[in-house]
Parts: structure tokens; C-alpha cells; sequence
């Protein structure tokens, strides 16, 4: 399946370690969107991304494959347990997204990709540990310049809160 990553999941470190086959497809943007941070994550100590209509606007992010096993632990480490579940953090969704650098050299294109769109619960600015995650991710994928100092400007809560378990996941036994 093709997933289009424009959150922390940028970072090539953490997206390793959640997907440890995941292959990547390219550069893509997914125009007539912004970034919002419609939840508070305990993990992040702060708001974690989304996406939300907004004529105008463009979203950049990376497109990668990814296979059911990495699937299955994207969606556990996103809180999706099933389309419709009222449990869901996010919901996996579709989105069309421009594949603007393909990594096989083949003709930029339009794709359907999907992305995790969140249900709004709590809205808070992101961590600067988060944020922090998703410029390292932009920065080490060479998304465009004027994106990555569009993140840069993006208002950051002033105190950290101390980090929780990973939304979706259970509490380690014991601890």
C-alpha cells in the first residue's frame, strides 16, 4: 500500500523502527491542504498532525510501500484499530497526492496514497520535540526549502509535558 507520511513519520530513524521494510517512492505533495495538530498526544507532550482542507495551501511529504506487517504496526502506532471504529485516533484514509520526485526516475504523477487523518480531540500546538521530529524528517528528505521554514515559524507549546505512552498503545506491564 502507498502511505503518505507528512508528520513525524518523516523522520527516517522513527519510520525504521515502526516500519522496518518500508520502501521509499518519492517526494509528493498533497495540494489544498495545511498541517493542523487536532490532537494532544501524552507520548509527544504536546499536538501531532493532520491534515485539513485549505484552498491554497500545499502539504509535502514523502510517499513510501508499505506491506500488511508494516501496516499493521503503522496502524497500531496511529490508533486505528479498524475503518469506522469509534476508538480510532485517526482514521487511514484516502488522499491524491502529486508524486513530484519519483526515486525510480520514472514521469511525476497524481497517486492515491493513504494518510492518517486524525479526529479532533483536544487541539494543542505540537512539542518542540515533535515538531522537532517532523523538520528532521522534512530536512533529511530535502522537502523544499520554503516549506521547511514554513514548519519552522509553526507556533510550539511554551512548556513540554512530560511524555506518555504512544496514543493507541497499551502501558507496558509493570510499569
Amino acid at each position: 500500500m502507498l502511505y503518505f507520511a507528512f508528520g513525524s513519520n518523516l523522520d527516517p530513524d522513527q519510520l525504521r523502527t515502526r516500519c522496518p521494510a518500508h520502501k521509499l517512492v518519492g517526494m509528493a505533495v498533497l495540494h489544498d491542504h495545511k498541517l493542523i495538530f487536532p490532537i494532544f498526544s501524552t507520548a509527544w507532550g504536546g499536538g501531532v498532525a493532520s491534515l485539513q482542507l485549505s484552498h491554497g495551501n500545499d502539504v509535502w511529504g514523502m510517499l513510501f510501500e508499505l506491506n500488511d506487517d508494516d501496516l499493521r504496526s503503522l496502524d497500531g502506532h496511529e490508533g486505528f484499530r479498524g475503518p469506522g471504529d469509534p476508538h480510532n485516533l485517526y482514521e487511514r484514509g484516502p488522499v491524491w497526492v502529486e508524486l513530484t520526485h519519483p526515486e525510480d526516475g520514472s514521469v511525476p504523477r497524481r497517486v492515491k496514497a493513504a494518510a492518517y487523518l486524525a479526529h479532533t480531540a483536544n487541539p494543542s500546538p505540537p512539542s518542540r520535540r515533535y515538531l522537532d521530529a517532523v523538520l528532521k524528517g522534512a530536512r533529511a528528505h530535502k522537502l523544499p526549502d520554503d516549506y521547511i521554514a514554513t514548519l519552522t515559524r509553526l507556533p510550539v507549546l511554551a512548556e513540554e509535558v512530560a511524555p506518555g505512552p504512544e496514543p493507541g498503545a497499551e502501558p507496558e506491564a509493570g510499569k
